[in-house]
């Protein structure tokens, strides 16, 4: 190599664009890039993310590798705000270095005190150690700082570039001084102070220092990325970190409104994102003498107010099919006018070909890349954030709606909780089994009770009373004894024989269970296997109404009553509460079972009228395998005497005495289940339920065009809002389907020759984790539709053969 160029702050939006640019154009150069990575984390912190999840670093430069067969570009993670960076100069003696690894949010500056201390720390700190360190180690180093257009002072005058000769009560001065700089948020402020340090730097040092006084930029690619995604920048469009352009795209073609901050006659200047990369690439060869502090008014598009920037993209939004709006809201930032302000901008830039791409192109080619993955635009980063001049100590975004869309929409984040908790590649969709615990914490405690029955004792019963604990503060259930016990098909086996023998001491040989068409197998089964039972299953137009089924419950008089609080086959919720209540007031002394297997950790458990309620940990607690748990009322505990006969326990507390797995078990079971739960109440039940929720509404509205497109008939079969996704077909077999996807590691159910709510089909259900993103499940959908195609174009050949 011939030289080293550095770039901090390399993994941003212009940082990355920019290091491909100048390993390209300088392939004998070694490009370092350095970066800490901070934006990335604060801006998921704050409940945001990207258009798109895009690679580390490290990744990036692979895929740019790969494409290119460059091997000149290298990823340093390092504090710029450290002494790390004046050892990187030393030992690396840079002779370019382009300074972009600064808080670069004038709206995070003003969130709080924390947020307005960061931002000064770190833009002022971090380039005065970086002239500190150029002037020890490589003074002749061409430094290239990123400055903000932001900082002049619009008072009306023509804007300069860098320098004027202004004129006071007639008298001009004698030497070119600084335009005059004037800021309403730390951010400018931070920048305008770090002008002042290099213009110093030059003067005093003899520095070399081209500053780039950047406007606005905007736009998604890059001649180098050539359309790809492996190789794109980050696109950030949130109200703290994305820029008024990319927003307003991004809200168009979410089908939102362009949001504008007060009477939108504010006054911006923009640059589109390939022409500011092609214009700060040309700095290497382009070296200002020494002791020189050149500034450069980085903008091509002079003329624009946030009104008029709305109205063109919306109209060129109009010309590609989309039905842009524009809406106006509070002044956020105290920067409204009356009327658009009036001044000229000198650019060297001006009538510049090689750097000023058309506006209304990069414009229709945003739209264009962003329309082809619309849906993981997500609404809650187009609501605005609080205004500046609120003083909360950092809570002037509310948090708390934050916190709840994180959980909700932010990719990002649950991205990195799926990686870090559930790291498996594979795509577990199957209701039935949705998840298990990571085993990483867990093989440590394996390695220290392994051989010692003591020790697996001791921690089974310490997991247990803190198990008992989770489940007192997560399902209060007054009167209710809770277990942990075998999953709900276990358990239920047992229910039924011990059932049988209670209810055969008073000299009957046949008893009636009541049940309806939607039950799992595993619930239901031990009722139709053993011939002292007689099951009389209830069709839905019975069930669903009070009158004819309170009629159906006087005749019959059932012994016990076996229903589902949420179906099996569809995933929809049993709605109507009257009807746990009725089944006690019109037969008393029924024994009420329900199967809470597919709500248990999604929904509410009703309490208060049944017997015994019975739930598996492994589907939407996501917690151990062939686990359950069961309430079990005061007066039917005492009753029934045991779940497990031999009586033999683990545990001291006596109610849990023969209901609570005696032995011979894998005691591991509780510390993983104690893991889950805690897990579990830490994220919130409500918000597992709205992210599983949303996941499942955009799956389903994506199969539903897959399957349209296909000419498949389909219904789907539940509620509108449901974590499961039920897909009901009779006259295609979903078999196949199945099969392919499973052996491509993606797991759902299948239910062949199925009766659902007066239909006849054959079933597919997909349950959503959490934790999964839309990419993910896109992947899903992918893979779905290129089965289905296959299909089509299979048939279409038989059929012209016939």
């Amino acid at each position: 190599m011939n030289g080293t160029i550095l770039i901090l702050g390399a993994e941003g939006y212009l940082g990355w664009p920019l290091a491909m640019k100048l390993a390209l154009h300088h392939p004998d150069q070694k490009i370092i890039l350095l970066d800490n990575g901070w934006r990335k984390s604060t801006v998921a912190n704050l409940g945001f993310g990207p258009w798109l999840q895009i690679p580390d670093l490290s990744s990036r430069i692979e895929a740019f590798g790969r494409k290119y067969g460059l091997a000149n570009m290298c990823a340093v993670h390092a504090e710029v705000c450290s002494d790390e960076l004046a050892e990187l100069i030393r030992r690396e003696r840079p002779h370019t270095i382009y300074h972009l690894a600064q808080q670069c949010s004038a709206s995070y500056s003003m969130l709080g005190l924390q947020q307005a201390l960061y931002t000064i720390r770190n833009n002022e700190e971090g380039n005065m150690r970086l002239l500190w360190a150029v002037r020890e180690y490589v003074p002749k180093a061409h430094i290239i700082k990123l400055g903000s257009f932001g900082e002049y002072a619009k008072g009306g005058l023509p804007i300069a570039e860098g320098y004027f000769k202004p004129g006071y009560k007639g008298q001009l001065a004698s030497t070119p001084l600084p335009y005059p700089r004037a800021a309403n948020d730390i951010y400018h402020v931070s920048k305008i102070n770090d002008s002042n340090y290099v213009a110093m730097a030059a003067r005093t040092w003899g520095l070399r220092i081209t500053e780039v006084m950047q406007a606005t930029v905007f736009g998604l690619l890059t001649s180098e990325m050539d359309a790809s995604p492996d190789l794109f920048t980050r696109f950030d469009y949130d109200p703290i970190f994305g820029t008024v352009a990319n927003r307003f795209l991004a809200q168009v073609v979410s089908g939102s409104s362009m949001t504008v901050y007060g009477s939108g006659n504010q006054r911006t200047g923009l640059m589109a994102l390939n022409d500011a990369v092609n214009s700060l690439a040309r700095f290497v060869e382009d070296v200002p003498p020494v002791g020189e502090h050149r500034v450069v008014n980085h903008v091509t598009e002079t003329h624009y107010s946030i009104n008029e920037l709305a109205a063109d993209i919306a109209d060129i939004a109009r010309g590609v099919g989309l039905d842009p709006k524009i809406s106006f809201t509070s002044d956020l930032r105290g920067e409204s006018a009356a009327k658009k302000p009036i001044y000229s901008i000198e650019t060297s830039l001006q009538g510049s070909h090689l750097y000023h791409t058309d506006f209304h192109t990069v414009i229709r080619e945003s739209i264009s890349l962003l329309q082809k993955q619309y849906s993981t635009l997500l609404s809650h980063h187009f609501s605005p954030h609080s205004a500046w001049n609120e003083c909360s100590d950092g809570k002037n975004l509310d948090l708390k709606r934050v916190d709840a869309v994180r959980k909700t929409e932010n990719e990002a984040y649950w991205d990195q909780f799926r990686i870090n908790t559930f790291p498996s590649t594979r795509v577990n969709l199957n209701p039935g089994c949705l998840a298990t615990l990571p085993q990483d914490r867990l093989e440590t405690i394996k390695n220290q009770v392994n051989g010692n029955p003591l020790s697996l004792y001791a921690l089974g019963r310490e997991a247990f009373i803190s198990i008992q604990e989770e489940c007192a503060k997560l399902w209060p259930a007054i009167g209710y004894r809770c277990n942990v016990t075998s999953s709900t098909s276990q358990t239920m086996n047992l229910l039924a024989l011990v059932l049988l023998r209670r209810l055969q001491e008073d000299g009957k040989r046949c008893f009636q269970v009541l049940t309806s068409e939607h039950e799992h197998p595993g619930g239901i089964g031990p009722f139709e296997h053993l011939p002292e039972y007689k099951l009389t299953y209830l069709p839905d137009v019975v069930l669903n109404d009070a009158e004819e089924f309170n009629r159906c419950l006087r005749e019959m008089q059932p012994d016990i009553v076996f229903l589902s609080h949420v179906y099996y086959p569809t995933g929809k919720l049993m709605q109507d509460k009257w009807r746990l209540s009725n089944i006690k007031k019109a037969v008393p002394n029924a024994i009420l079972i329900l199967d809470v297997a597919q709500s248990l950790g999604i929904q509410q458990l009703p309490f208060g009228d049944a017997d015994v309620l019975i739930g598996s940990t492994h589907k939407w607690l996501h917690g151990p395998l062939g686990g359950g748990l069961a309430w079990f009322k005061e007066d039917f505990a005492s009753w029934i005497g045991a779940l497990y006969w031999n009586k033999q326990h683990l545990f001291e507390d006596p109610q849990t005495h023969g209901f609570s797995i005696p032995g011979g078990q894998d005691f591991l079971l509780y510390e993983r289940l104690r893991q889950s739960l805690k897990r579990y109440r830490e994220i919130g039940p409500k918000a597992i339920l709205e992210r599983s929720t949303y996941l499942a509404a955009y799956l389903k509205r994506e199969l539903n065009g897959i399957l349209g497109h296909a000419g498949i008939t389909h219904c789907f079969m539940g509620d509108d809002v449901s974590p499961v996704v039920s897909l009901l077909v009779s006259d295609y077999d979903p078999y196949p389907l199945y099969e392919f996807l499973r052996k491509k590691d993606i797991h759902i159910k299948c239910i062949k020759h199925c009766r659902v709510e007066a239909k006849v089909g054959h079933v597919l259900r997909f349950g959503i984790p959490y934790y999964e993103n839309m990419g993910r499940l896109r992947m899903v959908l992918d893979t779905i539709a290129s089965f289905v195609d296959c299909a089509i174009m299979d048939k279409q050949e038989v059929d012209l053969v016939i």
